[in-house]
C-alpha cells in the first residue's frame, strides 16, 4: 500500500521541489478562485504574473521567491495544471447550467 510519503518522495527529491510545487498549487487555486468568481481578466493577469515571476523574467525581491525560482519547473507546472483545471471546470459548469436552464424554459413554454 502506497503512503503519501512514498508517493511524494517518488515525485520530489528535495524539500525545495516539494515547497515549490505546493506554492504553485496554492497559486493555481487562487487564480482559479478569482476566475470562478467572475474576475476573468485579473485572474489571467495574476496567472501571467506568477508565471513570469517564477521564471525570473520579472525581478522581485523576496525570500520566498528563492524557493520558486530555484525549482521553477514544479511551480509552473502545478500552477498551470491547477489554474487551467479550475478555469475548465468553470467553463463546463457554466455551459451545463445554461443548457439546463434553456431546457427548463422550453419545457415550461410547451406546457402553456
Amino acid at each position: 500500500m502506497a503512503t503519501v510519503e512514498t508517493i511524494l518522495s517518488s515525485i520530489f527529491s528535495t524539500v525545495l521541489e516539494l515547497h515549490s510545487g505546493q506554492l504553485g498549487l496554492l497559486s493555481g487555486v487562487l487564480v482559479g478562485l478569482l476566475y470562478w468568481h467572475g474576475l476573468r481578466r485579473p485572474s489571467l493577469a495574476l496567472l501571467t504574473a506568477f508565471y513570469l515571476l517564477a521564471l525570473g523574467i520579472v525581478p522581485a525581491s523576496a525570500r520566498g521567491l528563492f524557493v520558486v525560482q530555484s525549482k521553477p519547473w514544479y511551480f509552473c507546472s502545478l500552477l498551470l495544471i491547477t489554474s487551467l483545471g479550475a478555469i475548465s471546470v468553470r467553463i463546463v459548469w457554466t455551459r451545463v447550467s445554461y443548457s439546463n436552464q434553456s431546457q427548463l424554459s422550453e419545457v415550461g413554454q410547451q406546457e402553456f
